[in-house]
């Protein structure tokens, strides 16, 4: 009879405590995983939505910088994690539509091993080059490029990013022979560029501005579909005669496929609510990012499409990560 009454009591206390604890999460902090290092538009994102996240959550946002294979470390990283919500990436326009086509036998599945929480945004790159290029235009710049094939370099944050597929983008649209630096972020390839080590980069507009703010790299043109906000007098790809160039890469926090739908849920409406913080809408317009927000399913309908798309013209183009 002892033992009946202690295996009842048991059997309540798990009923009783399991929703209990379900309606905690979190009780603990959660890990923020940027897929590059630190500096670059994603790392910027992550820290900046995660400290106003945070406060939504009642828990510290750990972000937890892994660059390496175009970001794929830091999404296997996450995609073998626990599916409890306590670990989720900021992936990229790289990460989750372009890598799938770029590498081979990846060790994971973008739509199989991951639950897209919130696509927080879009954003255009920029074309710079280093103040020694004798280039003011884009016009200017594949004229040299044609003069000197094969002695112009374009640094781009590692093999799929978007840089990288900007600058093949170009690359093909203007029949020019250009040379890819990839690096392992947007940050050391910037400082290259900088230092005169390679000419020219399509890199993120946060990550770029401050050097062309302070002169130190020259900008030709955006690639996204209209002018930007901070620079409205400089054209775009498609105005600068190659449409076939254009790219708007976007952000967003995917968590590990099979976690529970109300932790998803929570963590959904944490970066919604952090995303519509004066203060964050503020610092996105200073970096000239478009926000988003919205359900996980929209975000998930926008991988699919962006991975369908890019699939299609990397492999047009002949597009690979070596």
């Amino acid at each position: 009879m002892r033992f009946l009454l202690v295996a009842a009591a048991a059997l309540l206390a798990a009923f009783v405590t399991g929703p209990v604890q379900a309606q905690e999460w979190p009780a603990k902090p959660i890990r923020l995983v940027v897929p590059f290092p630190p500096g670059g538009t994603p790392d910027i994102l992550a820290r900046l939505l995660g400290q106003r996240a945070a406060r939504a959550l009642g828990q510290q946002v750990v972000v937890d910088n892994r660059p390496g294979a175009g970001g794929n470390v830091a999404m296997e990283i996450v995609a073998r994690s626990a599916p409890d919500g306590y670990t989720v990436v900021m992936g990229t326009i790289g990460t989750c539509a372009l890598n799938p086509s770029l590498y081979a036998n990846l060790p994971f599945s973008v739509q199989r091993d991951f639950a897209p929480v919130m696509l927080v945004g879009s954003i255009a790159n920029l074309l710079a080059v280093h103040p020694s290029v004798p280039a003011t235009s884009v016009k200017e710049l594949v004229a040299l490029a044609k003069a000197r094939p094969r002695t112009l370099t374009y640094a781009s944050s590692g093999f799929g990013s978007s840089l990288h597929v900007a600058g093949e983008l170009f690359r093909g649209a203007a029949t020019v022979d250009l040379v890819h630096v990839p690096y392992k972020g947007s940050q050391p390839a910037l400082m290259d560029l900088v230092a005169g080590q390679v000419n020219l980069i399509f890199d993120n507009m946060p990550s770029v501005l401050p050097m062309v703010q302070a002169g130190k790299v020259r900008p030709l043109a955006v690639t996204g579909a209209k002018r930007s906000r901070l620079f409205p007098g400089l054209p775009t790809m498609a105005e600068a005669g190659y449409p076939e160039a254009s790219i708007a890469p976007w952000y967003g926090v995917l968590a590990p496929a099979r976690v529970p739908g109300p932790v998803l849920a929570k963590l959904n409406a944490a970066f919604n609510e952090a995303l519509r913080d004066p203060a964050v809408q503020k610092r996105l317009a200073e970096i000239d990012l478009e926000p988003a927000g919205g359900s996980g399913a929209q975000f998930a309908a926008l991988i699919a499409a962006e991975t369908d798309k890019w699939g299609r013209v990397i492999r047009e183009k002949g597009i690979r990560a070596e």
